[in-house]
């Protein structure tokens, strides 16, 4: 089955579903609302809901980003620096393992109600697969092109350009699939945790006015975020890899 089918099977199984629990059950609209009262939600409130979704997406993005930058400077340089590995992997392992709800207090008390909080929530999230598998990848090239650049007086940049890099490519693209939908995640469970914007307010603000309808637009917009950055990811997956394609036809 090509992958694109399978997507649409699933955007036209789910509402089809959905209905089929409320005509089975016939639950009260403010356990679970029906899908013409969501969609009337966010056409009516689509102002609020953009707004929101914007400030998420910037988080986000600008946390990935940042935690882009900082893991793959490391893993590069526990390549070059050995001792920097060993140095570095403990405090790695004690940061992915704190309970964000803690540090989260933490960076509210120390740096109040901005957006760097949920930046710094975003980066812990998205950084430690990254690091992990940039790390990984770098360390998985075949001894014998090494050897091989070697011979050939190959400069530093040209062995980790032509040979690191691109045998750490695939592993940096399957960090991708988990950390750049996890970053959309990590910004809503910021806001959620102590922001006035962003879907994870919205989540908090309708749990408060008990709005499910609202609730269930919100869980619809951030799943559809975490959706498109997953297929965006494959897509430049496949373009990167396209020659595969050609070689196998």
């Amino acid at each position: 089955m090509k992958p694109w089918k399978a997507y649409l099977i699933m955007m036209i199984s789910l509402p089809v579903f959905w209905v089929i629990v409320i005509g089975l059950f016939h639950p009260p609209s403010f356990l679970l609302p029906p899908p013409k009262l969501v969609i009337r939600v966010l056409a009516e409130d689509k102002g609020v809901f953009w707004h929101h979704t914007k400030i998420t997406l910037i988080g986000a993005l600008t946390g990935y980003a940042v935690s882009n930058f900082i893991a793959v400077g490391l893993s590069i340089a526990f390549i070059y620096v050995n001792w920097l590995e060993d140095f570095f992997t403990p405090w790695t392992v004690v940061i992915k393992n704190v309970p964000f709800v803690a540090i989260a207090s933490i960076l509210v008390i120390t740096l109040g109600d901005t957006p760097l909080p949920r930046i710094i929530i975003v980066v812990l999230v998205t950084f430690f697969p990254i690091l992990a598998n940039v790390t990984k990848g770098l360390k998985s090239v075949d001894q014998v092109l090494l050897d091989r650049m070697q011979t050939l007086n190959a400069s530093k940049w040209q062995v980790f350009w032509k040979v690191r890099w691109s045998s750490a490519m695939p592993y940096y693209i399957a960090a991708h699939e988990i950390a750049f939908t996890g970053s959309i995640i990590g910004a809503i469970v910021a806001e959620w945790l102590f922001a006035r914007e962003g879907l994870g307010f919205l989540i908090v603000r309708s749990m408060s006015q008990y709005r499910t309808d609202m609730l269930f637009a919100v869980t619809l917009i951030a799943s559809a975020l975490s959706v498109c950055a997953y297929l965006s990811v494959k897509l430049i997956e496949k373009r990167i890899y396209r020659w595969r394609k050609e070689i196998s036809s």
